[in-house]
């Protein structure tokens, strides 16, 4: 494959960056922001199972294979080989921002699969962990499909929850709507890392990055010794390159600078959203004893904020 004589990965110990979320909050946009930084490629979505290059130099084949121990080896070997540099295919391409022919630490970008295994990563992969979250109805009403909704409560994944969470989230998946199973599927893939959260992790929001941008760049750069921040700040305006899944109207705004414009990106939702429907869905944070966004609040909650 071309790639592999178009990059070179020689890790000197720096240690790599495993960037978890969910799909459609903000991962993209914070993963190139990450790069811009010395040494760094990216890895963008190495467990997404819908990528048939992922599954053929994965070996893992089914959504379910990403909650179970029993595949643990198949992941470690297959990360161990972009750790390694004996695996090219996700490198970035050549002609895109802060392409490096020679780098020495990756930036992974995972959004789907693993949520109980955050420090596992950080153990095994000589990595930092970011986390970084987005309003659960924001997420819901813009993904298309939840592909780990199933996978995580009909594996072990499902013993991190009571029996009377897991009989919520049958009732919502029998009889809910697309909006209530989005959320379903962000509170169980957020709830176990939020969980146990650890001291050295990165936790961070998408709607403080959007409204406070300079607080959380010199934020991240701090706790990871991030050497550029400017850098950072330099990009922080420019869409990320999936910026054409957005509408037209975000698009704009995300290369505004103006701030009235870019709080319009934190509460866009509520235009398609009742009120009666996000206090009905957000019951569904309750129920699953999370306390990262409140009813009626566009902002997550005070401890999730960067002072």
């Amino acid at each position: 494959m071309a790639k592999s004589f178009l990059s070179i990965h020689r890790p000197d110990g720096s240690p790599n960056i495993f960037l978890f979320s969910l799909p459609r909050s903000g991962s993209t946009w914070l993963m190139e922001l990450v790069q811009t930084q010395p040494g760094f490629k990216t890895c963008d979505e190495p467990l997404d199972l819908r990528n048939p290059f992922v599954r053929a130099h994965s070996g893992l084949t089914e959504w379910v294979q990403l909650y179970r121990s029993a595949d643990l080896p198949t992941i470690a070997a297959y990360f161990d080989g972009f750790c390694r540099g004996s695996l090219h295919f996700m490198d970035p391409n050549p002609v895109s921002r802060y392409y490096r022919p020679v780098t020495r630490r990756i930036v992974f970008k995972m959004i789907h699969g693993c949520e109980h295994r955050l420090r596992w990563f950080a153990d095994n992969f000589n990595g930092r962990i970011i986390y970084l979250i987005r309003h659960p109805i924001a997420v819901a009403i813009s993904r298309e499909s939840y592909p780990t909704l199933l996978p995580m409560l009909r594996t072990e994944y499902a013993d991190h929850f009571t029996a009377r969470q897991l009989a919520a989230a049958e009732k919502v998946i029998r009889h809910g709507d697309k909006l209530e199973c989005g959320v379903l599927s962000w509170c169980l893939q957020t709830s176990v890392p939020l969980r146990h959260r650890q001291d050295d992790w990165v936790v961070i929001s998408y709607e403080q990055m959007v409204e406070e941008p300079q607080k959380i760049v010199e934020h991240v750069c701090s706790r990871l010794e991030l050497p550029y921040p400017d850098r950072m700040l330099r990009w922080i305006d420019k869409p990320s390159h999936v910026k054409y899944k957005s509408d037209q109207a975000t698009q704009q705004v995300l290369e505004s600078r103006d701030a009235e414009r870019r709080h319009w990106l934190v509460r866009k939702w509520r235009e398609k959203v009742s009120p009666e429907d996000e206090m009905r869905v957000m019951s569904l944070l309750e129920e699953f004893e999370l306390d990262a966004y409140s009813p009626g609040e566009l902002m997550p909650d005070a401890h999730l904020m960067i002072s």
